[in-house]
């Protein structure tokens, strides 16, 4: 889908001149609207992907594997990339004036899709000073769980609509070992 964005390009006519170049803080908050519109159209289509009567036939190809990691963030069916992946042109569609939006985003989007596949929480990663940012440690409870955690980005509309509850508890449980761990 990434190939085609040139000729996505020429058909909304998106400018590529320096003159209409946004400055680096539009681009930064057109980023964000993006991430945003991204976010809600990837929670509620990833959680009907997850729905009894159709996982089987698209998602699950995305679940082979219960331990992410980076490469691993684009292995789905053709049927789920396509489905999700017009989340990601939904939100150029609605903010883009620029090329350099499309570029910005597809590099901020990437790195997110790899930093949650990647198995690793890095503590200095500066993906987590986005506000709500989910983060790596999120989505791997969703490969192993198989339920709960569909967001893409952020946190609000699991926890809006209760389907990060089990990875709370699991959270809970892990400190709670910790500490035992520790003490002894």
């Amino acid at each position: 889908m990434i190939c085609g964005t040139y000729y996505f390009t020429e058909f909304f006519k998106i400018p590529y001149s320096w003159e209409n170049m946004p400055r680096w803080q539009m681009i930064a908050m057109q980023c964000l609207g993006c991430a945003v519109v991204e976010d809600t159209w990837h929670y509620f289509l990833h959680r009907l992907l997850h729905h009894k009567r159709i996982y089987k036939y698209i998602h699950k190809v995305h679940h082979e594997f219960t331990a992410p990691f980076g490469m691993q963030a684009e292995y789905a069916h053709p049927a789920e990339t396509v489905i999700l992946g017009m989340g990601f042109f939904i939100g150029i569609m609605i903010f883009c004036n620029h090329v350099i939006l499309l570029w910005a985003w597809v590099t901020f989007r990437l790195l997110e899709t790899i930093d949650v596949h990647s198995g690793y929480d890095v503590p200095w990663n500066p993906l987590h000073l986005i506000p709500f940012y989910g983060g790596s440690r999120f989505h791997d409870f969703h490969h192993m769980n198989f339920i709960g955690n569909y967001s893409s980005t952020f946190t609000w509309w699991d926890k809006l609509f209760g389907t990060d509850l089990q990875f709370h508890v699991f959270n809970d449980k892990v400190k709670n070992e910790n500490k035992v761990i520790k003490k002894d």
